[in-house]
């Protein structure tokens, strides 16, 4: 009990006390103290799916599904802090992690997600992301299965034939376009084979 409470009570208790057996004892104040007097309560850890991945071009954001707010994994942060933090947002742990030693930019560790979404790890450090099914999406709402209006609404893109198909490219992120819907998003480090 904290003090102002028991300085509140023990005044009751001393008439009732002293008062007449047959008199009920007073009661309590009925509001409680003031919860300035109150000592704060810890807050607790984010329960397991109230955050949803999305997609950045610097890397991804952890977005808080009741007020919006948004914490950034950037590229470069310690890979297994990053797959901590997207399993605990995904509500599983990857479900493949492996290396690819054949990537362009040297061997590349990864973890994968049953979304479609794959986070690439170079020396130890988040390097890059792709998504090749309807996961997550970009903060513009832009993801896999987005048409090309969709695109080309929310993003400044620049289109050109490549060896993968019709890339494109936008302030950060890249993806290729298959009868006109986004099929693949990537950004930073990528394991494309052109």
């Amino acid at each position: 009990m904290n003090r102002l409470a028991a300085l509140l009570v023990l005044p009751a208790l001393t008439l009732a006390a002293c008062g007449d057996a047959t008199q009920e004892p007073a009661s309590a104040p009925a509001t409680p103290p003031p919860a300035a007097e109150t000592p704060a309560a810890t807050p607790s850890p984010a329960p397991a799916g109230a955050r949803a991945v999305a997609l950045d071009p610097e890397g991804l954001r952890l977005v808080d599904r009741q007020s919006g707010s948004t914490a950034a994994l950037a590229f470069g942060q310690p890979a297994e802090q990053v797959v901590a933090s997207v399993s605990a947002a995904q509500g599983s742990a990857p479900s493949e992690r492996g290396t690819n030693p054949e990537c362009d930019a040297g061997a590349l560790d990864y973890a994968t997600w049953s979304d479609g979404l794959t986070l690439w790890f170079q020396t130890g450090t988040f390097a890059g992301w792709a998504v090749n099914e309807a996961g997550p999406t970009l903060m513009s709402g832009i993801g896999v299965g987005s048409s090309r209006a969709d695109l080309e609404g929310a993003h400044v893109i620049q289109v050109e034939e490549s060896t993968l198909g019709t890339e494109f490219a936008s302030a950060g992120f890249y993806g290729i376009l298959e009868a006109g819907r986004v099929s693949n998003l990537w950004a930073g480090v990528s394991c494309n084979f052109r």
